[in-house]
């Protein structure tokens, strides 16, 4: 699980309401989350998605953002929080993909076919396995934080 914040002051150039600007974050979230649950709450309101597109097999990341819209005059202040954790797809499909290559493994002659034995080869195809496995889930967790800054320069661009 990782902790995500973003968040960005605006300059009004224009008269806006906080419901359009509201609804304007709210088109941009759903094209770079599939967002399943939007709730209100007291402060702004709660937003539950996954990241990864459409097409994609897996899931990369499951979001948590809370988002709150604060408006004075001509400044208005959105920051969203939250959290992501891996999503239940991906977790299966490394799971399944590294006990393929155990079962692989197992194989006689799979990796090191010239000694009698393959123990220290065999040890470091999972070791490079398992970083290459730890580098993509820290890197598929930690997109949603520059997808959301880059929410929010889109908004500063359209409103500021």
């Amino acid at each position: 699980m990782k902790h995500i914040e973003a968040s960005k002051r605006i300059r009004l150039t224009r008269d806006i309401s906080e419901a359009d600007l509201k609804r304007s974050l709210m088109e941009r979230l759903k094209r770079a989350f599939d967002v399943e649950n939007v709730t209100e709450n007291d402060k702004g309101f709660h937003v539950e998605g996954t990241t990864g597109g459409a097409d994609n097999i897996t899931r990369h990341a499951r979001v948590d953002l809370n988002v709150q819209l604060i408006k004075n005059n001509e400044i208005c202040r959105v920051m969203i929080y939250g959290h992501t954790k891996m999503a239940r797809s991906l977790l299966i499909t490394y799971s399944v993909l590294f006990f393929l290559v155990l079962l692989v493994g197992l194989l006689p002659g799979s990796i090191e076919t010239s000694g009698e034995e393959s123990g220290a080869m065999d040890a470091f195809v999972l070791l490079v396995f398992g970083i290459f496995i730890f580098y993509d889930i820290n890197t598929k967790v930690s997109e949603p934080k520059d997808s959301l800054n880059s929410i929010l320069e889109s908004l500063d661009t359209e409103f500021g």
